[in-house]
């Protein structure tokens, strides 16, 4: 696999949406979607279309090396405001970074692998590293409603010069 990356800034922006722990693997991904999916309409201040999946990595991660790794992933919708998040859901300040932005075609299920790759093996021989101060990434889907055989979609990694 071979895909080399754009590289943009973004302005700090805002979420909300369903949160779940991964220590259940992609099943809990699966069901964060699924119950955003359900209730996104409470979102009030929702800033459309796109949809967001943020990997939080800066509490309660885990490598998980040999499994999936553990972290909190929140589906949702970027916001105007972090004001009147429904009951159940979560909001997060993401700061504004310089990243390194994928583009990923193909089925859902192959999404996990191209992590790998970004980590693995684009990074370690990028000149980059990711950025500490922000402990995440997150993909941007431009179209809610997805086939999951034929997503598409955008994998923003913070970044810093090594």
């Amino acid at each position: 696999m071979n895909a080399e990356p754009l590289f943009q800034t973004r302005a700090a922006f805002k979420i909300v949406g369903v949160e779940r722990y991964t220590d259940k693997g992609i099943p809990a991904i699966q069901e964060a979607w699924e119950e955003f999916t359900k209730r996104n309409h409470e979102i009030v201040n929702a800033i459309k279309p796109g949809v967001f999946g943020i990997e939080d990595y800066s509490r309660d991660f885990d490598m998980n090396t040999g499994g999936f790794p553990k972290y909190y992933y929140i589906a949702g919708y970027e916001v105007s405001g972090l004001k009147n998040i429904p009951a159940g859901m979560v909001g997060k300040e993401i700061p504004a970074a310089n990243y390194a932005v994928f583009r990923y075609n193909g089925a859902i299920s192959g999404i996990h692998d191209f992590f790998g790759y970004i980590y693995q093996n684009w990074m370690p021989n990028s000149g980059y590293s990711m950025d500490p101060k922000l402990s995440l990434d997150f993909e941007h889907y431009s179209e809610p409603n997805m086939n999951m055989n034929d997503v598409h979609l955008e994998i923003w990694v913070p970044i810093v010069k090594e």
